[in-house]
């Protein structure tokens, strides 16, 4: 089993069940540290993201969580943060203010301003989007999505990349768009896995590809080997949306990290309020 997991959502966002059902799943689960990460405020309408006059109260109710718990297991105060330059000030001014543990950053999108096309709503969505902006050119668009997720390096607040190929492979099964052997494929991605060695950035092994059925996680196994040759430190998570998913795939997920070299994980340390290397259990 694993210490942790950082990646989840509740019914504060667009998860289901009290803060509280996934604090006690998570014990029930073995799990010593249980991070809250609803879907940070974001400047536009939207059906998944927490309100940003709902902020204080969220931050409230996990903190009397925390005190609740205490002893038993650590509740940690986190967001996911739609990490987009276009973002970048209101969620260091407007969101990331009140004080948080950490957040994790995740690129749902790819445009600007006004503009702005979802990566993963639908495959169909997807489709209209590598048409309409990019002329049928998945290169340039895949590109622009690492290109993205390579500024999350030194992006405000961001401790952890969140499910980071998902916005590239989610609909691209059967290599319907491109081969991940591709060259170019693989230099983007490597472009961005060279800006998080330099600024320290961790990476999070996601169980939720799995869990849409697909062969293999967000990252793909061979992205995990790379952040292993790179020194990338992983953390592994489920971006679970209801309390019974907190572990999916844990065990999955821990032969991957054993099989790629991995005897450490990166974990939340309270005492300094930043992230250590923990032995892997």
């Amino acid at each position: 089993m694993l210490f942790a997991n950082y990646h989840t959502h509740n019914r504060w966002c667009d998860g289901q069940g009290e803060i509280a059902a996934v604090v006690e799943a998570a014990l029930a689960a073995g799990l010593r540290q249980i991070g809250i990460s609803s879907h940070a405020p974001v400047p536009f309408a939207t059906s998944y993201a927490l309100p940003l006059e709902d902020l204080p109260a969220y931050r409230a109710e996990v903190l009397r969580l925390r005190e609740i718990y205490a002893g038993r297991i650590e509740v940690l105060l986190g967001l996911e943060l739609d990490a987009l330059p276009a973002l970048r000030a209101f969620n260091r001014d407007r969101v990331l203010p009140l004080g948080f543990d950490y957040a994790i950053g995740s690129i749902h999108y790819l445009g600007g301003d006004g503009d702005l096309w979802p990566l993963d709503l639908s495959a169909e969505r997807f489709d209209a989007l590598l048409h309409e902006r990019y002329g049928g050119d998945i290169r340039r668009l895949v590109e622009d999505y690492y290109d993205l997720n390579a500024a999350l390096a030194d992006y405000p607040g961001v401790a952890i990349v969140g499910h980071l190929d998902r916005g590239a492979k989610l609909w691209n099964a059967g290599d319907r768009y491109f081969s991940e052997g591709a060259p170019w494929y693989r230099a983007a991605v490597e472009r961005a896995l060279s800006a998080f060695a330099a600024s320290g950035t961790i990476v999070e092994l996601s169980t939720g590809g799995w869990r849409r059925g697909l062969e293999e996680p967000f990252p793909s196994a061979w992205i995990v080997r790379r952040c292993r040759e790179l020194g990338i430190h992983l953390t592994v998570n489920s971006d679970a949306h209801h309390p019974d998913r907190l572990t999916f795939a844990y065990d999955r997920a821990l032969a991957l990290l054993r099989g790629a070299g991995y005897r450490e994980i990166a974990a939340f340390d309270s005492a300094t309020g930043g992230w250590a290397a923990r032995p892997l259990e």
